[in-house]
Parts: C-alpha cells; structure tokens; sequence
C-alpha cells in the first residue's frame, strides 16, 4: 500500500488530505508538529511526503537537511504548501528532494493531480462546476452550494463546517443549506446524499436543525421520500427558513432579518482558516483566469539541436518535477525568453545557428538573468575559457550520468 506523510497544522488541510488519500487506498500518516517530523519520517519511510511551510524557518530547514543527509529518505519526493516566496528560494528547494511547490491558498485539483503522478496512482477528481460558500452569521452557518454539486466540494464542505463549530464552541448548529440556485434531478440523488450525510457527521449537527431552501421539486421528493432525513425541513421560503431556525424570538421583521443573518457576516475568519480556501482551478479561472499554480519549482530552458539529447535531458529533469522548455537553436530561445521565467539554462554551445556565445553575451544584459551550463561534447581548452568568459557558470562534457547533471545545475541556482 502507498503511504503519504502530510505534515501540516491545519486540521482542515490534513483531515480533507486524509479522506480524499484513503478513498483510493492509500495509507496517510499525519502529524502537526513539526519538531517530531523528522522522526515521523525515518519511521515510515513513506512514498511522498506532503510539507507545510509558513516560512523557511529553523524546523523546515532541519528537516530538509537531514532528509537529505540519510541515504534511506533522500529520494523521497516531497511537496510543499507555503506562502508566495522568490522563484530562486523556491527552486533551491528542488536539491532536498522538493518537486512541487503550491502557493496559498491551494487549488486542490491541481495538489492532488502532483499526489497522483508521484504515487502513479490516479486520483479521481469531480470537476463539475460548481460554487461554494459557507460562512456562519451570528447563530446560523449559511451552506450555499450554486452552478452545481461537486463531489470534492462537499468534502471539503464538511471538513470547514466541522472546523468551523469547533473552532468556534457552537453548542447548537443550525445550518441553512441554500440551493436556490440549482436545478435538481434524478441524476444528482447521490450527490445530494452525499452532501445531506456530510453536514449530519459534524459534530453536534442534528436533523431539526438543518434546513434546506430550495425551488427544486425534485429536492422536495427526495427529502420526503427518505426515511432517513424525516426531521430535516425544506422550504421555498426564505424567511420561513430563518423564522425555523430562530424561533418567533429571533426577530420580527423579515427584512430586517434577512439584512442582520445574511448580508452582514458576522463570523470572525481565523488566519489558518482564510490560509485553506475551498479552492479549484475552475473557481480560480472564474475571477482571474490569467492565475496559474502548477506546483512548479523548476523551469528549465533546454537548448539543443539534437533531439535526441534534447529529449534526455528532458527526461532527467522531468523526473525531479522541472519544467521543461526545449529550443533548437539560440535564437528561438531569445525570442522566447522574455515570456519565460528560468531558473536555470543547459546549453550545448555546438549549436548549427552559432548563437550560443552571442546567446549568452545576450543574456547578460538582462537584469537577473538565469545561470547558464553548458553541456557539450568535448571542447577545446580555448573555446572553454571563451564559454565561461561570455557568463557560462558552469561546464560539463555529454554524456553525464543524472544525477550529475542535476547536481550541478541545482548548484548553480541562486549564484
């Protein structure tokens, strides 16, 4: 069985993390702190594991030297969960082992698509459409599912209403589970179950307590129709709903209940909460369709006319979690290069066009411009001098095993 290491304190990161990981068969070993990380590791010696970092504070970074150190967890891939820090801080990363890096707040289609690839275990994932929100205002958590259900939705659903009761001493939840928005049939019974069994789990959630809004017919049958929710109401109603909820006590002017338990949130959004948003790429598109965040931490530019070097190379970086550009020539590589963001550059400077040196006299003279390595066949003594002299940080003579040339383009980062 493939086992995942999630280090990480956020209760809500690590318990979606854990089902989701389950769901497919795969052992989770979690832990919050991270003074006992390392000693979690070299006990479990998993197949991934999965860090969160604030910062690249003393704990972090005793973790990755000495998962580095012991020959038994180097080669254990790593992904890591942070805040958004320099494209050269993040790919030094990548000599402790660290393949993928996920900015906050994390789209979680794209973290468990990585998961799947490094396990190569393909992880399911319900890409529908779909819209959540929940927040909770004064005595009522509002549910609000619009566009469509989505089955990681409502997972993460739970976990963040669970959360939320916890974290805020809510002796009696009421949650109002709005579906206005949704045109419901036969086709979404499953999910719908789903979502009604997810709100029940959390702790101290009972059945008088859940209302449902919705103009559906359909959600109207399928609540009346199961022998299992007979308590929970449903309405078209929203004032019914809130009146339901509150009792007669609660307020007396519809509108101005409306206005004080809706429109006016009033619950206090913790810092580790507002760090793990309910987020996929679909959300992320909708309000900035121009956000990517693959996870990566190395782009490489290749350039090289023979494609079968080309492709070997590729293929060695590739393998570390790099993203890899490929050129045949020096000048398509400058035209290009405005539009990239390398950490590192593998030249072979035996290239058909001749640019390589004027490439890298070009390079230069831009501001924080990539390290450049040229990997070549054998050269004169002369030509070498003349290669390093035109900004080259570094040489190797094609072929180099792997890790070899991994090591040392990883060494040049930040020089």
């Amino acid at each position: 069985m493939k086992k995942v290491l999630i280090i990480d304190e956020n209760q809500l990161f690590r318990d979606y993390l854990k089902q989701k990981l389950s769901e497919e068969q795969i052992e989770v070993v979690l832990t919050q702190e991270f003074r006992d990380s390392y000693t979690k590791l070299i006990t479990n010696l998993p197949n991934l594991v999965i860090y969160d970092i604030d910062s690249m504070d003393n704990n972090a970074m005793d973790f990755f030297e000495k998962k580095s150190a012991e020959p038994n967890t180097a080669p254990i891939p790593t992904i890591v969960t942070g805040p958004h820090q320099d494209k050269n801080h993040i790919a030094n990363l990548a000599k402790y082992g660290v393949i993928k890096y996920f900015e906050k707040p994390v789209q979680f289609d794209q973290l468990l698509e990585s998961i799947g690839k490094v396990l190569k275990t393909p992880l399911y994932m319900d890409d529908s459409p779909c819209v959540l929100d929940i927040h909770r205002n004064n005595d009522i958590i509002f549910i609000e599912f619009a566009i469509g259900l989505n089955h990681e939705k409502i997972m993460l659903m739970r976990h963040r209403l669970t959360e939320m009761i916890n974290r805020d001493s809510i002796d009696i939840p009421k949650v109002a589970i709005m579906l206005t928005n949704l045109k419901l049939t036969f086709a979404d019974g499953f999910n719908l179950e789903f979502l009604i069994d997810s709100v029940l789990e959390c702790p101290k959630v009972t059945q008088k307590n859940v209302k449902v809004l919705s103009l559906s017919p359909y959600m109207n049958d399928f609540l009346n129709g199961h022998k299992d929710y007979s308590q929970i109401e449903i309405s078209s109603s929203l004032p019914r709903i809130l009146t339901s909820l509150l009792g007669p006590q609660g307020a007396t002017n519809v509108s101005d209940l409306i206005t004080d338990k809706i429109l006016s949130q009033t619950e206090a959004i913790s810092p580790d909460s507002a760090m793990v948003d309910t987020r996929f790429s679909s959300d992320t598109a909708i309000y900035n369709p121009n956000h990517k965040n693959t996870g990566t931490v190395l782009k490489i530019g290749i350039i090289d006319d023979n494609p079968a070097s080309q492709q070997e190379i590729q293929i060695i970086f590739s393998a570390i979690g790099a993203e890899c550009v490929c050129y045949t020539s020096g000048q398509d590589f400058l035209n290009d290069y405005h539009e990239q963001n390398f950490n590192v550059v593998i030249l072979d400077v035996l290239l058909k066009d001749q640019t390589a040196l004027n490439l890298m006299r070009a390079l230069q003279t831009e501001p924080m411009s990539p390290p450049v390595l040229v990997y070549s066949q054998s050269l004169t003594r002369d030509y070498i001098v003349k290669v390093l002299s035109s900004g080259a940080k570094g040489f190797l003579v094609k072929p180099q095993k792997p890790q070899v040339l991994v090591q040392k383009a990883l060494a040049l980062i930040g020089k």
